[in-house]
């Protein structure tokens, strides 16, 4: 017997070993990698630059304007105030481990150990066709889409599908922080929800609904309470409403009609084999009609196709794609099963699976050797450290500076705080009712020390006319030419 659980016990740590291995490999390809730092993301980039507004004092939504949910830079402080852009690297690990783990423990229900190992490190390969380089609030989403996920298949796939109080709130947890993170990360909840809603309805069994309901809504009002409480008392509770919900609203219906959105809807569902979880889920929800885990591939259909409608609503760039992750882990491991034994008679099978599933995942693969290659080559990151520190040189504690366009790159490698709380311009500010003329009177009354224009990458593309021309008028007059180097021109105010 103690041979028996020592033995146990020995596996788990390889098995946690190797899920660790596979949660560095994926971190290894992040921009705040300390080996190199590079440039990220445009969206990490802003909420990079509020959670580190949020380190100086400054308030979300007031001080430094975006329509993403509070979470999405309160959980890059801790790292942040901790270890600066490092700090952000070791969040991004913990959180990438809990996707990893869960993304196993779920695994775990649709095939053996192995099979759920390769489905959980297929899952990631996949991911990183989509991964750009720390993408913000679709990477910080997953661990609590894949903790959910792993409930809701533990419940249908358990004998008596009875869901403990703990879980449910921890389900509840989990959906309030997603939502807080972004809005439209709702649909994995919605269509297992509904399921199983309808089935205790048609059961008659309230007592067990009701505390379904209350246990996922104190999980809920476990985590909106302080954030409601965070708002309420910095005074930025309107302005949050104003940003993310009416602000974010008007961005989703601007999408171009429903032309628009079947063209977004085709592009996201055709990344990568991202149409492979619906179809599987419609074959087994179709061919697993009235058998006992039917109910499970009903919500996960259901769940996974509300997920690529609201990220073809919103506009379906690539990196919108990470959060349809979890619902791979399912769909390969369906799939490795079956390869598995169409293979099963072949010499060295399992290796061969493995090329098999290299080969037709490589586009993940290559992404990541792509990525991988840059901490090698690519110096963007050291670029943006000498124009923030060239920047600092040339003015004083207290002075502002702006960078026009809608990025955020300087601002993390600089000293000095942005002089409008619009400090990107566009991408979804410019459906904020007054933004640009506030923006205007910011910077033409103020006069920023630096005005930074990006240049790298067609940085100039980024200027929109409107916003930006009467800047330039002014930059004109009072303003002279400080470096042309780094991937920016500087300008500095003549004094």
């Amino acid at each position: 017997m103690f041979i028996n659980n020592l033995m146990k016990i020995n596996l788990e740590k390889r098995v946690n070993i190797l899920l660790f291995i596979i949660t560095l490999a994926v971190a290894l390809s992040s921009t705040y990698n300390p080996l190199n730092l590079r440039r990220m993301h445009v969206d990490s980039s802003i909420y990079t630059t509020i959670a580190q507004g949020i380190t100086r004092g400054q308030l979300p939504y007031k001080d430094l304007v975006d329509n993403k949910g509070p979470l999405a830079y309160l959980l890059s402080v801790p790292g942040l105030s901790l270890g600066g852009l490092s700090g952000i690297w070791i969040t991004e690990i913990i959180l990438f481990f809990i996707t990893v783990l869960f993304a196993y423990k779920t695994a775990l229900f649709f095939g053996n150990q192995l099979k759920a190992m390769l489905g959980t490190i297929f899952s990631f390969v996949i991911l990183l066709a989509f991964f750009t380089v720390y993408a913000g609030t679709e990477e910080y989403s997953l661990p609590f889409l894949m903790i959910s996920l792993h409930i809701f298949t533990k419940h249908f796939f358990t004998a008596n599908r009875d869901t403990s109080f703990p879980e449910l709130l921890v389900l509840g947890i989990c959906f309030a922080c997603a939502i807080l993170i972004k809005l439209n990360n709702f649909p994995l909840w919605a269509g297992f929800c509904l399921v199983i809603f309808t089935a205790a309805l048609i059961k008659r069994r309230f007592i067990l609904l009701g505390k379904y309901i209350a246990g996922f809504c104190l999980g809920i009002i476990i985590i909106f309470i302080p954030v409601f409480l965070y708002l309420k008392f910095n005074g930025i509770l309107d302005a949050f409403f104003d940003q993310v919900i009416f602000g974010g609203a008007a961005k989703g219906f601007s999408g171009g009609g429903f032309k628009e959105f079947v063209k977004n809807f085709y592009i996201v569902i055709s990344r990568n084999f991202s149409a492979l979880p619906l179809c599987i889920g419609l074959f087994l929800a179709i061919t697993k009609f009235k058998q006992t885990d039917f109910s499970f591939y009903l919500g996960y259909t259901v769940s996974y196709l509300l997920m690529v409608l609201f990220i073809s609503f919103t506009g379906g760039d690539s990196h919108y794609n990470i959060v349809l992750m979890p619902f791979f882990v399912p769909a390969l491991v369906f799939l490795i099963n079956i390869l598995h034994s169409a293979f099963s008679k072949i010499k060295f099978n399992e290796l061969v699976l493995i090329l098999f599933l290299c080969f037709i995942f490589s586009e993940g693969l290559v992404k990541y050797l792509y990525d991988i290659s840059k901490l090698f080559h690519d110096n963007s990151g050291s670029q943006l450290v000498s124009a923030g520190k060239m920047i600092d040189e040339n003015t004083r504690d207290g002075d502002k500076i702006i960078s026009l366009g809608f990025n955020g790159y300087i601002y993390p490698f600089t000293k000095r705080d942005p002089a409008s709380k619009y400090f990107y311009q566009g991408s979804g500010i410019n459906f904020i009712p007054g933004s640009r003329d506030e923006f205007l009177s910011d910077v033409l009354t103020n006069k920023p020390a630096i005005i930074a224009l990006f240049t790298a990458e067609d940085g100039i593309g980024q200027i929109m006319n409107n916003w930006h021309a009467p800047i330039f008028e002014m930059i004109g007059k009072d303003y002279r030419v400080l470096s042309d180097k780094y991937g920016y021109i500087l300008y500095i105010r003549n004094d």
